[in-house]
This record gives C-alpha cells, sequence and structure tokens, in this order.
C-alpha cells in the first residue's frame, strides 16, 4: 500500500474519549443518576470509569508513532488527564486539545450529563475545529508499530478493515445471549448495535462487522445523516447509559461511506484484543509475543487492566514502555524532542 499523498487543506485528526471515575465530581453525577433510576446495571460497573494507566500510552502512541496527526481532540467531562500540565510546557499543547461535553453536545445540552460512548458518538459532528478526515480510538486502544495516513484514509475514502456478516445470524445469537431489553443487567452488544447501524444505512441482509481498532470516519457523512434524520438523533443521543436500542454511530458512517463510494475495505494490518485481567502469565505472553513478531499488527485494544494480577503488572507496563513509549518521556521531549 503506498501512502496516500496529504493534502495541506484535508488534516487527519485524532478523536479519544476519557474519563477518571475517581473523580468525585464524576462519581458523584453518576451516582445521582443511578439514584434516580434506582439501580446500578452491570454497564455502569464502577470498573468501567477507572483510570489504570493505559489512556497514557494510548496518546503517547498517537504522538510517536502516527506524527502525521494534526490534532488529538480528547473528549472529556469537566476533567483533563494529569499529564496535560506537561504536555503543554513541552510544546504538544496546540497538537492535544481537551474537548468537553459541553462542547460536544452544544445546542442539545438536555442529553447531558451523560457516561455513554455511544451518546457521545452521534455528537461527533459538533465538534467544532474537529477536522472532516479523524481516526476515533477508545481511550484503551494503542499503536503498536508506526502507521501512514494510508492505513486509515486513501484519499477522500475512509480505509476499513473487517468482514461483511449475515444479519439474521447476528440477531439469532443476540437472542442466545439473552439480550432482553426488560431487563435492567442488559449488556447491549457491540455487534448487535453495528447490525442495527447496517439496516439504518439500507443493508437488509448483512453488516460489516469491525474488530477493537481505531477507526477512520468522516465527519460529513455523519453530520449530513444526522441533520436528515434529528429524531434519531435526538433518541441515539439521550441516553445516559448504554441502552439496547441505540446505534453505533461509527459504525453507521462506515456503512453509509461504502454505500457511497467513500470508503473502501483493506485487512492487510492487524489489531489484538487483549484481556489482561483474564490471562495467566504464559498466556499474556503469548499474546504480547506475537506483536513482537507479526509486523502487521499496528494496533491493540488492552481491555479491563484494572483486572491484572498485581505481579504481572510491572512487567506488562515494562513491555508497553519499550513497545509503545515512556509517556512522561514522549510528553515532556514535546514536538521538537527537546526535554523541557
Amino acid at each position: 500500500m503506498s501512502d496516500a499523498v496529504h493534502n495541506g487543506n484535508q488534516p487527519i485528526d485524532a478523536l479519544v474519549t476519557w474519563v477518571s471515575g475517581e473523580d468525585p465530581v464524576h462519581r458523584a453525577k453518576l451516582n445521582a443518576y443511578l439514584t434516580s433510576i434506582g439501580h446500578r446495571p452491570k454497564i455502569a460497573h464502577e470498573n468501567r470509569y477507572r483510570e489504570t494507566g493505559e489512556f497514557a500510552y494510548c496518546i503517547a502512541s498517537l504522538l510517536n508513532y502516527a506524527p502525521w496527526l494534526r490534532r488529538i481532540h480528547i473528549i472529556t467531562d469537566a476533567q483533563e488527564p494529569a499529564f496535560m500540565p506537561t504536555i503543554r510546557e513541552s510544546g504538544w499543547g496546540d497538537k492535544v486539545v481537551i474537548v468537553d461535553h459541553t462542547e460536544v453536545f452544544k445546542g442539545h445540552e438536555q442529553a447531558l450529563p451523560t457516561f455513554n460512548n455511544r451518546s457521545i458518538m452521534s455528537m461527533h459532528w459538533n465538534i467544532s475545529g474537529l477536522a472532516e478526515r479523524y481516526v476515533y480510538l477508545n481511550d484503551d486502544f494503542m499503536l503498536v508499530r508506526p502507521v501512514q495516513e494510508a492505513c486509515f484514509f486513501n484519499g477522500e475514502q475512509a480505509v476499513l478493515t473487517g468482514h461483511w456478516m449475515p444479519q439474521r445470524l447476528n440477531v439469532m445469537l443476540g437472542g442466545m445471549m439473552g439480550l432482553d431489553p426488560n431487563s435492567p443487567e442488559k449488556r447491549p452488544g457491540n455487534h448487535l448495535a453495528q447490525a442495527y447501524a447496517s439496516r439504518l444505512a439500507g443493508f437488509r441482509y448483512r453488516y460489516f462487522k469491525v474488530p477493537h481498532k481505531p477507526h477512520p470516519l468522516l465527519k460529513s457523512v455523519m453530520r449530513e445523516y444526522m441533520a436528515q434524520n434529528p429524531d434519531r438523533l435526538a433518541h441515539n443521543s439521550r441516553f445516559p447509559l448504554r441502552d439496547e436500542s441505540q446505534f453505533l454511530a461509527d459504525a453507521l458512517v462506515n456503512h453509509l461511506a461504502l454505500k457511497q463510494g467513500r470508503a473502501l475495505i483493506d485487512n492487510r494490518f492487524k489489531t489484538l484484543r487483549f484481556k489482561p485481567g483474564d490471562y495467566q502469565q504464559p498466556r499474556l505472553h503469548r499474546m504480547l509475543n506475537r506483536i513482537e513478531s507479526d509486523p502487521s499488527i499496528r494496533y491493540a485494544c488492552f481491555q479491563s487492566l484494572e483486572k491484572m494480577d498485581d505481579a504481572l503488572r510491572p512487567e506488562f507496563f515494562n513491555w508497553l514502555d519499550q513497545h509503545v513509549g515512556k509517556p512522561d518521556v514522549i510528553f515532556r521531549n514535546g514536538p521538537d524532542g527537546v526535554p523541557v
């Protein structure tokens, strides 16, 4: 794959959502909402909002392995990561910026507060200054090797990774998993939400299933759809916690872009999804060794690090230091490579 020629008038941004559940103000907001509904669903478990150190590596990986990004937008709720003062002092301040929920939901403040990534995704189009072409990440996604613009965009086309799947099979599997819409303990599935998005885009029998990786998106595709479907926007953005009736806005953009010829499929670059908290040492070693030995693996998703065995934690973060980069060093050095 040859690198796309970068058009100076068409920059590429990154967009990352993050929250720290240890913040007492955030915890009070969430607890107030849970009190209002009378229970704590599994989707609102405290561990989902815990900060365990992975986010700094996410941002460091973007600075280290995708220096061509124009700007990295961090979406958060009246917070900022502890590393932001260092970033500002070192000269990264124009590259890494904080975007508050009040900015994301400007004109739609009735949906706040929200603790729901799916609601936030529905509002990406509303972020002032976000580039038309952008790469969306969760805070536990990382680049593990250098990437080029062409990994995500071919000119004005998004480069998608994934496979077509039958919708009917996906709905059947959802039923087998016991997704009862009346249950307070329901866990709205990612694949079901992708399949729902494909139907909204006009695909009746199949959906394009994407793995856990950085997602290239086109802002105008989302903006045009939401402008034409204000009722769906209002519905999808109104839930403070994930709801089974929500679609994934990034999946909707993918399907619309495929339908419009504004996306292509390329599966040469891979991602690995880790749940280190569920692994014993031999399996964790095997997974990490796969990254080292397979140059096609460019991305990784490290989930549930708060569950990791304390004995494995130093070894795991040492691996990240070696293969992603030490965040404090990258942040201090700034864009010119000179420590503050």
